[in-house]
């Protein structure tokens, strides 16, 4: 089958003890910068602009200088729906259709978004086209999906070519066409789209409607994978494994198997036969640690530094041979997290997700993620939400619950 879905989307300074204040979640500089912006945001929210209730729920919603809350997030969302916003009607109803920070309800999750595609914005007729396909909150209509991909496709919206190409490629509520299905995905494809490319690779390797070309199905494969598409790392180690338009080359394959399962959450590779596991994640302002200065960081470390104590916790992780290793790691992460180093909580809630050196936790995981994105790693957010797949929309609501809680604290000690 074609790939339907999408996938969801560090400056170095000199290491030195000083900087702890610098990097601490309590740091004032940090809460005053996040907070002025925010502050006249809300002003204006609460004022009754309905744009700026959007845009307030959408830093809500993601976390963005504040606490990720999909409840608050919920309630803006609604009150600049109320006065027939569009964008806010559309990010009220993927709460709904996700039952974060609301009950789930799929039937008001596709009126709300049906309501939004009445603006006639692609990106909305796109999401609308999506649950009418799924039949989530409505009867399933791959027909009338298709035409709803169509009229998005027709505004230059990338991501509706490629649905309407994955309905022709596979002849779902349309009648199968692998030349539109080809048309569909190139111009999206040349134009950088990761999906568009593996499923001209897909076209391309099993010969569907056209002459079967390997290479020309690796050269695509090999775009999407250099994305990190995990999909088409999967396809190009199928192409590696069994030597089809390359070298064969049975390690590569394995290489790209582990990959590929990294990408999807650390889960362990049926292929490759091992456990990939998380990336650690460190701090861009700092230099790399020096594992010649153990010794230094370690009496910093006892001494109360939570900068040596997060390089400790990595040294340790780095290296880490066993579960006593992790355990030693996990303890240096969490001294350091609790003393508000980001990269140390980033760390500490890999490892609760991974389950190494500590209790499996998603819930602590995710909370220790959320309050490393809004404490000087933005970037980690992204991470969070890939790994939130793993979570019920009640772990993930529990987990905002504890990290509003944590960051009020923190913020009100700082005052």
């Amino acid at each position: 089958m074609p790939d339907r879905y999408p996938q969801l989307r560090w400056r170095r300074a000199p290491w030195y003890m000083a900087a702890a204040a610098a990097l601490c979640l309590s740091a004032a500089p940090v809460v005053a910068q996040q907070a002025a912006p925010l502050a006249e945001l809300r002003q204006a929210a609460e004022q009754g602009t309905a744009e700026a209730q959007f845009r307030l729920a959408e830093a809500l919603r993601d976390g963005v200088g504040v606490p990720q809350n999909y409840a608050n997030a919920a309630r803006w969302y609604q009150a600049a729906a109320d006065q027939g916003h569009a964008a806010a009607l559309n990010g009220l109803a993927g709460l709904h259709a996700k039952g974060l920070g609301v009950q789930r309800d799929p039937e008001r999750a596709y009126e709300l978004t049906a309501k939004a595609a009445e603006s006639g914005r692609a990106e909305f007729l796109h999401n609308l086209a999506g649950l009418t396909e799924s039949g989530i909150g409505t009867d399933a209509d791959p027909a009338g999906a298709a035409e709803l991909y169509a009229r998005a496709a027709a505004l230059g919206y990338q991501e509706a070519a490629v649905a309407l190409g994955v309905l022709y490629q596979s002849g779902v509520g349309v009648d199968q066409d692998i030349a539109k299905a080809l048309e569909l995905y190139r111009g999206p494809a040349e134009a950088g789209h990761a999906r568009a490319q593996n499923n001209l690779g897909l076209i391309f390797s099993r010969g569907e409607g056209i002459a079967r070309d390997y290479a020309e199905a690796v050269k695509w494969f090999r775009r999407a994978a250099a994305q990190g598409q995990s999909t088409a790392l999967k396809n190009l180690g199928v192409m590696y494994e069994n030597g089809f338009g390359v070298e064969l080359d049975e390690e590569e394959a394995k290489r790209l198997y582990r990959l590929a399962a990294q990408i999807s959450g650390g889960a362990v590779s049926a292929n490759a036969g091992e456990d990939v596991g998380l990336p650690l994640i460190f701090d861009p302002r700092l230099a790399p640690p020096n594992p010649e200065r153990i010794d230094s960081y370690r009496t910093a470390a006892l001494a109360g530094d939570p900068l040596a104590q997060f390089l400790l916790g990595y040294l340790q992780a780095s290296t880490a041979q066993s579960i006593a290793d992790y355990r030693v790691a996990a303890a240096w992460f969490e001294r350091a997290a609790l003393k508000g180093a980001p990269a140390a909580m980033a760390n500490l809630g890999l490892l609760q997700f991974e389950g190494k050196g500590t209790l499996q936790d998603y819930v602590e995981g995710y909370k220790w993620l959320t309050l490393a994105s809004i404490s000087g790693l933005s970037e980690v957010a992204a991470l969070r939400d890939h790994l939130a797949k793993r979570m019920t929309p009640g772990q993930i609501n529990a987990a905002n619950e504890l990290a509003e809680a944590e960051w009020t604290a923190r913020r009100l000690a700082a005052e």
